[in-house]
């Protein structure tokens, strides 16, 4: 029997790079990337682009997709408001868009900056208040999900932190050095 086929964006940042190692031991794989790739097997692609992303989900007809691409640069969000809203709701526009052509579930990584923090410990059902760019970006990244694509389901993470080949996180930084 053939092992399904998942397709992973972002397979360049940290948690696609994880999300590739773990799932390549029951499925097969591609990765997707935009900056320079991590996996040999790596295909570039611009979520920003329609018709690439299209043309991709259409050649290779996965049976899943783990978006994990996005502008996670809080600070960059707020100067480059543009590219921000590109990647990270058009970017996912993109794929809900051409997860439903194929008819293939969506896995959308979000994050918990949709909320405004004063509460903590929040539940799906709380109300959604982000108080940055980037936060805004994301929610509006879900609504492309839910609007676009039928069968999908959003994880919205917290910090994510761990060791990457060649790039910063806060983990790694100055600022936490003295931990």
């Amino acid at each position: 029997m053939a092992r399904k086929r998942l397709l992973i964006t972002g397979a360049n940042g940290l948690l696609g790079n994880k999300a590739v190692e773990l799932a390549s031991r029951n499925y097969e794989v591609t990765p997707l990337h935009h900056a320079k790739p991590l996996h040999d097997n790596s295909l570039e692609v611009d979520i920003a682009n329609k018709e690439q992303v299209l043309g991709i989900f259409r050649k290779l007809q996965p049976d899943a997709v783990i978006h994990a691409s996005a502008e996670i640069d809080v600070d960059k969000c707020e100067t480059q408001k543009e590219h921000a809203w590109n990647v990270n709701v058009e970017g996912t526009r993109n794929v809900a868009e051409a997860c439903a052509e194929v008819s293939v579930k969506l896995i959308h990584i979000s994050t918990d900056y949709v909320f405004d923090g004063e509460k903590g410990y929040y539940k799906e059902e709380d109300k959604l208040n982000p108080i940055s760019y980037y936060g805004l970006t994301k929610l509006e990244g879900e609504k492309q999900a839910i609007q676009h694509c039928k069968n999908y389901a959003i994880l919205r993470t917290s910090v994510i932190y761990g060791w990457h080949p060649w790039k910063q996180n806060f983990a790694r930084t100055d600022t936490y050095s003295s931990f």
